[in-house]
């Protein structure tokens, strides 16, 4: 058995780490529901959630994969042999793979609206929204998606070290650069403080229950907690990695990022009199209005969707190394044997959700489309039951005291804060909160 990749680096790590949690949930998602929950006063109680909840979960998958070394199932297997824990590692796997099914439709539309931003600018935001609805039931979605299967798949096919943790040292930075180019323009519109005024002065009568577990869903979501991805890479982390450090960086970059395009959106909107509340379609919408209406909105356009992209296609990286990895710890798979067989799987059951927008738009399964029902399938069960699961394996067979231990090995310092609130986060804010999320995904389903 050939030996195991390790990250080169604590930087080329953390690059990785943030490259799987900044994708579209943090660019696309979390503006439109901040749009939709009134801005500031979300923003205040998401701030609240991820730390007393992203927080300890993200410490407790950390401390996992590195005190194992292995994939998201192994891991479970090798820290508690002879028991039932292995499934928390399946569904996370399983989470993985199903959001990885769906992911290359929404990383095609980002991509393909690179090119229509160079090549077909007229046309994108003659009617931005006839402009959506043909695109994304067309042929152009096709091949959009599978040229970001195709991107990931090259990377995955180098390994993690020259794969993984070159392409994040790379495009992460480069993310970082349009954004802060993106976010200076918009500022620099007349109007734009409203949109800051929109995103930082809570109003706190403008957020709602729905508002609240809004916040408190994405939270989970955004930091690519309970897919196994956090298990499957600091699987690869050396034992002299600061975890602490690192998950300091993990957490910050994260949200920065997500606050950055909340200013890097909301200004725009509101300088060009749009709607904030928009929602999903804030981004292929009302942003390519927005865009045609400022001064060089057609470079800001492709700039825009270029960092949606990047954003994408970081997570589908490390979303399809999951079930990856699981191939190559337990089944000794080669990592092309391995990602014909995940390419294969993403491709039959990915097809239906590129084609719920054209073709399969009035097939339904439970009065979903096909796209929807996976999306929903993963974020509102796979991801908090496999979150849960792992709080449970961590409060009764690793133990929370081992879980510590393990957080500090490699610390530069002999305590830390985030090691002082993590087991009473873990063993009472963390699942109460997922026991929330799960019981508002169970009335959303009986609803419909």
């Amino acid at each position: 058995m050939q030996k195991r990749e390790n990250f080169a680096s604590q930087f080329g790590l953390i690059m990785a780490a943030v490259g799987s949690a900044v994708g579209l949930g943090n660019i696309w998602r979390f503006s439109y529901i901040v749009g939709i929950n009134g801005g500031g006063a979300f923003l205040v109680v998401y701030l609240l959630c991820v730390v007393l909840v992203g927080l300890p979960v993200l410490i407790a998958e950390l401390t996992i994969g590195r005190s194992s070394g292995l994939s998201s199932v192994s891991a479970f297997q090798k820290l508690a042999p002879r028991s039932f824990w292995w499934i928390v590692g399946v569904m996370g796997v399983l989470a993985a793979t199903t959001i990885g099914c769906y992911y290359p439709t929404v990383a095609g539309w980002s991509l393909g609206y690179v090119f229509e931003s160079m090549f077909d600018w007229n046309a994108l935001v003659g009617d931005t929204g006839a402009a959506f609805t043909e695109f994304s039931a067309g042929w152009k979605a096709i091949v959009f998606a599978a040229a970001a299967l195709a991107v990931t798949v090259v990377v995955l096919l180098r390994g993690v070290t020259a794969g993984i943790e070159r392409c994040s040292k790379l495009l992460m930075p480069m993310l970082g650069v349009i954004m802060v180019v993106l976010v200076v323009r918009s500022l620099t519109l007349p109007g734009a403080m409203e949109g800051v005024r929109f995103l930082f002065a809570p109003d706190f009568t403008k957020l709602t229950v729905g508002g609240f577990l809004d916040a408190l869903g994405h939270s989970f979501y955004s930091l690519s907690l309970g897919m196994g991805v956090m298990i499957t890479y600091s699987s690869y982390m050396k034992k002299d990695t600061d975890l602490p450090s690192a998950t300091v960086s993990i957490v910050t970059m994260d949200t920065a990022i997500a606050i950055l395009a909340g200013l890097a959106i909301f200004p725009a909107v509101f300088a060009m009199g749009l709607d904030p509340g928009e929602g999903a379609g804030l981004a292929f919408v009302t942003l390519p209005a927005a865009f045609a209406s400022m001064p060089f909105g057609q470079i800001f356009s492709i700039l825009f969707f270029l960092l949606v992209f990047i954003a994408a296609l970081t997570s589908l990286i490390s979303i399809l190394q999951v079930p990856l990895a699981l191939l190559e710890d337990r089944f000794h798979f080669s990592v092309k044997k391995g990602l014909a067989v995940v390419s294969a799987v993403v491709i039959v059951f990915g097809v239906p959700s590129v084609l719920s927008f054209g073709p399969l738009a009035g097939f339904t399964i439970l009065g979903m489309d096909y796209f929807t029902l996976m999306d929903r399938l993963a974020n509102d069960i796979f991801l908090p039951v496999a979150g849960l699961l792992g709080i449970l394996f961590i409060l009764f067979s690793f133990g929370v005291a081992a879980s510590k231990r393990e957080f500090l090995t490699g610390s530069k310092r002999e305590s830390h804060f985030l090691a002082t609130i993590y087991p009473f986060a873990i063993r009472f804010i963390a699942p109460a909160a997922i026991i929330v999320i799960l019981l508002r995904a169970a009335l959303s389903f009986a609803q419909g």
